[in-house]
C-alpha cells in the first residue's frame, strides 16, 4: 500500500526516523486487510507541524473485526517499531501512545469503519483508504466560546489561594511559596486560553500556541521565584496583580460578576501581615 502524496509531503517536515516510523506504519498496516484506511491527523493534519511534533495516525478497521484488531495492538506496534513505553487509551480500544527505542512519539486512533462519520477527531489526511470512507469524515464543527462559568472559577480559586500565600511566611516554606508562584501562572495561563476559545484541538506540547503575541509577552514577563521569601511573596504578588488585570476585562465582556468581597479580604487580610496585596 503506498502513501498519498499528501501524507508524505505533510510528513516530510519531520525527522527522518519519524520518516521511517511512518513508512514503517503504512507498510504494517497497509498489508492488514482489516485495516481499510489510514490517515495523518494531530498537528501534521492542521498543517502547523514542525520538527518537534509527533506521528499521529488513526486507523479505520472493519467493524467485524475491530474486537480481534484492538486487543491484538501490542502485537502490530511491535511489527512497526521497537518501543520503550507503550499505554492504551482508554476512550477507544486499541488505541494507544507509544515512546520508540529512537525516542519518537507515536499516537495511534482505532476506529471502527461504520463509525468514521461520527468521529471526535475530524482534521486529518489520508494516507490510504480502501473504501472511499475519508469521504465520510464529519466536517471540523467551530468549537464553542469562552465558559462564563469556567472563567468564574478560575477567578474565584486564583483569590481564594492569593489570601493564603502567608502560611508559607509564617512557616518559612520557600517551596510552598515558590509552588504557589507556579499555581498562579497556571491559573493565569488557563485564564487566558479559556478567554481565547475556540481554539483548534491541539496538545500541550502546543503551550505558548494557545495564546496571542500580546499575552506571551505577558507571561513571559512574570517572576517564576526568587531568593529569599521577601523576593518570592513579591513574585507571587506580581502574578496575581496581573491575572487580576486581565481577568476583569474577560470579567465585563462575559458578563461574570466579579468577586469583590473576595477580593477585598484578600487585601485586607495580606496587609495586616505586612505583605504585598496585589500592588496596593
Amino acid at each position: 500500500m503506498q502513501p498519498s502524496a499528501a501524507s508524505l509531503a505533510a510528513v516530510a517536515v519531520l525527522p527522518e526516523t519519524y520518516r521511517h516510523l511512518f513508512e514503517q506504519a503504512v507498510a504494517v498496516l497497509g498489508a492488514d486487510e482489516r485495516v481499510r484506511a489510514l490517515w495523518l491527523s494531530g498537528s501534521l493534519a492542521r498543517g502547523v507541524a514542525d520538527a518537534a511534533s509527533d506521528l499521529d495516525l488513526i486507523v479505520a478497521v472493519a467493524d467485524d473485526e475491530l474486537d480481534g484488531f484492538a486487543t491484538t495492538w501490542e502485537d502490530w506496534l511491535v511489527a512497526i517499531t521497537p518501543t520503550v513505553l507503550a499505554k492504551p487509551l482508554p476512550f477507544a480500544p486499541g488505541s494507544f501512545y507509544a515512546v520508540t527505542a529512537e525516542r519518537d512519539r507515536l499516537d495511534v486512533v482505532v476506529e471502527s469503519a461504520g463509525a468514521t462519520g461520527g468521529s471526535l477527531f475530524p482534521t486529518r489526511i489520508v494516507v490510504f483508504d480502501r473504501d472511499g470512507l475519508d469521504a465520510e469524515v464529519p466536517a471540523a464543527a467551530p468549537g464553542a466560546g469562552p465558559s462564563p462559568a469556567t472563567i468564574a472559577g478560575l477567578v474565584e480559586e486564583q483569590l481564594r489561594q492569593a489570601g493564603m500565600i502567608d502560611v508559607a511566611v509564617t512557616r518559612d516554606d520557600r517551596l510552598l511559596a515558590i509552588e504557589a508562584i507556579a499555581q498562579a501562572r497556571t491559573l493565569l495561563y488557563l485564564l487566558l486560553v479559556e478567554a481565547n476559545a475556540p481554539l483548534p484541538a491541539m496538545g500541550v506540547k502546543r503551550w505558548s500556541d494557545k495564546l496571542t503575541e500580546e499575552q506571551r509577552t505577558v507571561l513571559e514577563a512574570l517572576p517564576t521565584g526568587g531568593r529569599d521569601m521577601a523576593e518570592l511573596t513579591e513574585a507571587h504578588d506580581d502574578v496575581v496583580r496581573v491575572f487580576i488585570e486581565q481577568a476583569r476585562p474577560i470579567c465585563a465582556r462575559l458578563g461574570v460578576d466579579w468577586p469583590e468581597a473576595l477580593e477585598a479580604a484578600d487585601v485586607a487580610h495580606l496587609r495586616r501581615q505586612g505583605l504585598p496585596a496585589f500592588g496596593h
